[in-house]
């Protein structure tokens, strides 16, 4: 994460550098304040939004691997008798498989060991998305069924942890695509106004 924050930001830079320097060559001088403040403020968004977004889908990676660990050591203390948490249950059973995981998963998060009226309303919202996102992804569920053709309470959350995880990626890219393609507007523009001749005076 860390060196993938430091290229994207020396090719943030690289792009300040080279905006300066195609500004400096305006003939008419005062478009140039504009264009610099505006070369500084992407740049700053930009920064700050890469960085952000891989820091983002770092803490999202592993704060979901600690919480489906969490749940599932809860699963095998709680309801280790339940054919879905023992061995598993035949892909067909997707649909039933997710509802006995819905019945079973602890409703609260001192459940969890966890505390906090932030954290409990946050799990609460957690829940319900999740699980709308597994009845609409049943599929998904089917190719991390074990190697023997049965999906687990193990397999469910590594499918949830995935599609999370894939929707968080899709969100920073082209939050980082966004601006990126503004930034290339604003070097196309500064090159054109510094190859265009100034307006002579009448």
């Amino acid at each position: 994460m860390v060196t993938t924050i430091i290229i994207g930001l020396v090719i943030g830079i690289a792009w300040l550098v080279a905006c300066i320097i195609v500004t400096r060559k305006i003939r008419e001088a005062g478009k140039r304040p504009g264009l610099y403040t505006l070369a500084v403020v992407l740049f700053i968004l930009f920064a700050g939004i890469f960085a952000g977004g891989q820091i983002g889908k770092a803490v999202t990676r592993e704060a979901l691997r600690v919480g489906a660990g969490l749940v599932q050591d809860y699963l095998v203390k709680n309801h280790g008798g339940e054919p879905l948490v023992r061995n598993g249950v035949a892909v067909e059973n997707v649909p039933q498989a997710i509802n006995d995981l819905e019945r079973i998963v602890p409703r609260k998060v001192s459940d969890l060991g966890l505390s906090g009226i932030i954290t409990e309303s946050l799990y609460g919202k957690a829940l319900g998305w999740g699980f709308d996102i597994l009845r609409s992804k049943t599929d998904l569920i089917v190719s991390f069924a074990t190697d023997d053709g049965r999906v687990t309470s193990v397999t469910i959350m590594e499918a949830l942890q995935w599609e999370i995880n894939e929707l968080v990626r899709r969100i920073v890219f082209f939050c980082i695509l966004g601006i990126s393609v503004i930034m290339a507007l604003c070097l196309g523009i500064s090159a054109i106004l510094a190859v265009k001749k100034p307006k002579a005076a009448s």
